[in-house]
């Protein structure tokens, strides 16, 4: 769950564009070396913001001058060494480091590899060499706080929902989740990292199709699927992440709980038909509309009083059976009432029967939108010879 390279992009490259203005501090205790330093970063057309000639200056100018690079001889006068600034000035910023030294021994080179250096130069050195490694010093560092940033903000991403989200490799190992799933493991995000989803499924957080374990990775597509669980009911996407060879290496889970939208589906189902029920012995035309006009429900006294075959006008506009003539009064009748919800009115329609003529129906219309048994707007009346 990492952002798009190409979002860092311009950044990157403003980053590159301005290394030439870019500070460096030189730590360097022979004041002829460090002076030739200077003025061969000066010709480059780096800012030298300064020279120490100590371990313990360095740290100090760093912290007050905050450079965008460091050079920094390793051996040097005073207590501590360029290798031990360079450890102490890691803790303190983020300043990249690069070693000066003449010696080249892997007693030298193992203790600096441990401060995790940007590059390390070897005295004497080529003016070319320095600008070189400087610029790839300075790229590097403009990557790593791009990524930084990208993993802040995905962290951000992350838990800016609710719901469960994970990356797990396909061996099931989590690479990444939110506070959410944290929360059901009962665990930190940091001990939940690196743990198997194997483990959520046989402490009974997720169920096997959850955890992504039935996905066929060949299709490289996202599933989508609803499921049971735990006496709730749980939404799953899986989006497989492929690598430039096309192959699925990654898997992104989002899993959200919509079990309260299932209890309020199976509620409307169970209205929907105790409604039914209701209308469909009555004598009286009932009929529930959309709020574009259309027929929902209608009972089955409409088949005896006006002859359409059951359900014949349902989802179909009740201003199709009035009479052209009256179309526009209905639309505006209509239209008003809707702007007023609870709102109730009589009302008179004539209205085409099946066989080409014309009754009158006298009534009321109700605006119950929103009402969790109805949620439309009702007609009911009764049919009058016209």
């Amino acid at each position: 769950m990492v952002l798009n390279s190409e979002s860092f992009l311009p950044w990157i490259h403003k980053q590159v564009m301005n290394m030439g203005e870019s500070k460096i501090l030189i730590v360097e205790d022979e004041a002829i070396t460090g002076m030739d330093i200077r003025r061969s970063l000066s010709e480059m057309g780096y800012l030298v913001v300064g020279i120490a000639t100590t371990g313990e200056q360095a740290v100090q100018k760093a912290v007050e001058l905050q450079p965008d690079l460091i050079l920094m001889d390793i051996m040097l006068a005073g207590k501590m060494n360029g290798i031990e600034a360079a450890e102490e000035i890691k803790k303190q910023l983020r300043i990249p480091v690069v070693y000066l030294s003449a010696y080249s021994d892997d007693s030298f080179l193992s203790k600096a590899k441990l401060t995790e250096p940007f590059g390390y130069i070897l005295k004497p050195f080529r003016e070319l060499e320095l600008k070189t490694t400087i610029e790839m010093a300075l790229y590097k560092n403009a990557m790593e706080h791009a990524l930084r940033i990208s993993e802040a903000t995905t962290r951000v991403l992350l838990n800016a929902t609710n719901d469960i989200l994970f990356l797990a490799d396909t061996n099931g190992r989590l690479l990444a989740a939110n506070e959410s799933l944290a929360h059901e493991a009962k665990k930190s995000v940091h001990d939940l990292t690196g743990t198997n989803i194997s483990e959520l499924v046989s402490q009974g957080i997720f169920s096997p199709h959850m955890a992504g374990w039935s996905v066929n990775i060949t299709h490289k597509k996202p599933e989508h699927f609803e499921e049971e669980f735990r006496g709730g009911w749980f939404d799953t996407t899986v989006y497989p992440i492929l690598n430039p060879e096309e192959n699925v290496v990654l898997f992104a889970v989002y899993i959200r709980n919509i079990s309260s939208s299932k209890k309020i589906e199976e509620q409307n189902r169970h209205n929907e038909e105790f409604f039914r029920s209701l209308i469909e012995d009555t004598s009286d035309i009932i009929a529930i509309l959309n709020k574009d006009g259309t027929l929902r429900h209608e009972s089955p006294s409409v088949n005896r009083a006006l002859g359409y075959a059951a359900d014949e006008l349902v989802n179909k506009p009740l201003f199709s059976i009035i009479p052209d003539d009256d179309v526009a009064a209905a639309q505006a009748i209509f239209s008003d009432i809707l702007k007023s919800p609870g709102m109730v009115r009589p009302i008179r329609l004539r209205l085409n029967r099946k066989d080409g003529t014309i009754c009158v129906m006298e009534g009321i219309i109700s605006n119950l939108d929103g009402n969790p048994v109805i949620d439309g707007i009702v007609l009911n009346g009764w049919v009058k010879q016209g």
